[in-house]
């Protein structure tokens, strides 16, 4: 308990020392999430601010110097920023006081972003303020499962501030899940654990397996990200770690975008940072309510390098109240990415929650991949013995939800993540 109160106090007393800038972000965020009018009145001062900069300062945008509301701008994508990568850059990349930030490409477009030293305080505030939502204060002992590389291992003195086991999750055997196993359990000072919704399904099984129960550990909450979180996974963790478990929602390029509600099932938008838009699948038309939509977003803090209506990919649906008096924007669901929809055979979407939920009725099933190769042909990719399970039984359910179409089951020992980590349950490889 003192080394977390130490590094807790030592945090902050540093924040200080350099001016104080994330504490005055940490309750700027918490002021806006909890006053809704103040929240509006402060977005759209931000808003302002970051178009007039925009169009004055950075090349991409000067051509929308006689915009009269959002819309005027373009909807942008990673690729459209990386064929003019300096345009979208301002004069303060040009200054050295800037981090250039690397996602994984996992969807097969590599990118690096680039932002201010402002834009970093915001994030460190961001996640300090949600985590706090799910149980974690700063100082706790946390361990942090992803695939580390040379690109993004912290340093040891990093590592020890911040009180992070670094925990590479490339090869998940059952050797490096009893080690991981172990170390939960002789580490009483770990209090949360970081990382994919996959990782946890692996590692939730195996401890269930074991005859594991929460007395044997110490862990305060379980925050998943980057997938999409299984009901059945999320049950599992609950079962073993007896704890919060929430799902978590951001990316590497912009930061901490929403956040599941410890107590129900609902995402809490960042609408202190993040301007949100949901567009229809295939226009730039605003979603309808209740309909699956493109996450846009308007990063209000970017200076560096402006992202103005950003589609991040991810699609979700938004809902019209919150259950737990949420006084911003609240999300139903996020679907995970547009790439990762498949269509029946008269070409209507399949949200990829509709496989999950499926696949529930099957718990032997221990992986699961969904390919579509063609308008009417399936291949579902499976690691499970086959008379563990019905197969007769998940044909029939996979044939009512896709229609007229050929289905082929293969059976392999392993379905391998990506090398960011990630693991795809859809692949679609129709031309969209």
């Amino acid at each position: 308990m003192l080394g977390e109160i130490s590094r807790k106090s030592s945090f902050w007393v540093l924040d200080a020392c350099k001016g104080g800038n994330v504490r005055r972000h940490y309750q700027d965020i918490e002021k806006q999430l909890n006053d809704m009018a103040y929240c509006k009145q402060q977005v759209n001062k931000n808003m302002r601010k970051l178009l007039h900069f925009a169009v004055n300062e950075v090349e991409a945008y000067k051509p929308y110097q006689g915009y009269k509301k959002l819309s005027d701008f373009p909807v942008i994508n990673k690729n459209i920023i990386k064929e003019n990568y300096e345009a979208f850059q301002s004069d303060l990349c040009r200054t050295g006081n800037t981090i250039s930030l690397h996602t994984s490409g996992s969807t097969g477009t590599p990118f690096a972003i680039i932002q201010d030293r402002n834009k970093r305080d915001r994030v460190n505030a961001e996640m300090m303020y949600f985590w706090k939502k799910a149980g974690y204060e700063i100082g706790m002992k946390y361990v942090f499962f992803r695939i580390w590389t040379e690109t993004n291992q912290k340093s040891r003195l990093t590592a020890f501030a911040r009180n992070l086991v670094m925990e590479d999750v490339l090869r998940l055997d059952e050797s490096n899940l009893e080690r991981i196993r172990k170390r939960l359990k002789q580490d009483k000072k770990i209090r949360m654990l970081l990382g994919y919704a996959s990782t946890f399904e692996n590692l939730a099984s195996y401890l269930l397996k074991c005859g594991d129960t929460p007395d044997m550990f110490h862990i305060r909450c379980v925050i998943s990200g980057a997938e999409a979180l299984m009901e059945s996974t999320r049950e599992k963790l609950v079962k073993v770690f007896g704890c919060t478990v929430v799902s978590l929602y951001s990316n590497q390029e912009n930061g901490m975008l929403a956040q599941e509600c410890a107590c129900h099932r609902e995402f809490h938008w960042n609408s202190s940072s993040f301007y949100l838009e949901l567009l229809k699948l295939n226009s730039d038309e605003k979603a309808e309510p209740g309909e699956l939509g493109r996450v846009v977003i308007t990063d209000l803090f970017n200076y560096a390098m402006p992202m103005i209506r950003y589609d991040t990919g991810d699609l979700a649906v938004r809902k019209q109240t919150s259950d737990c008096g949420w006084n911003t924007i609240c999300l139903e669901r996020i679907e995970g990415r547009k790439a990762d929809i498949t269509y029946t055979a008269e070409g209507e979407p399949i949200s990829p929650s509709t496989w999950g939920v499926l696949f529930w009725e099957f718990p032997d099933i221990k992986q699961y991949q969904i390919i579509q190769e063609s308008r009417t042909e399936y291949v579902i990719r499976m690691n499970v013995e086959k008379d563990r399970y019905d197969e007769a039984k998940l044909y029939t359910l996979v044939k009512n939800v896709v229609g007229d179409v050929k289905i082929q089951f293969e059976y392999v020992d392993e379905i391998p993540v990506l090398s960011s980590g990630k693991f795809k349950r859809s692949i679609c490889k129709i031309q969209q």
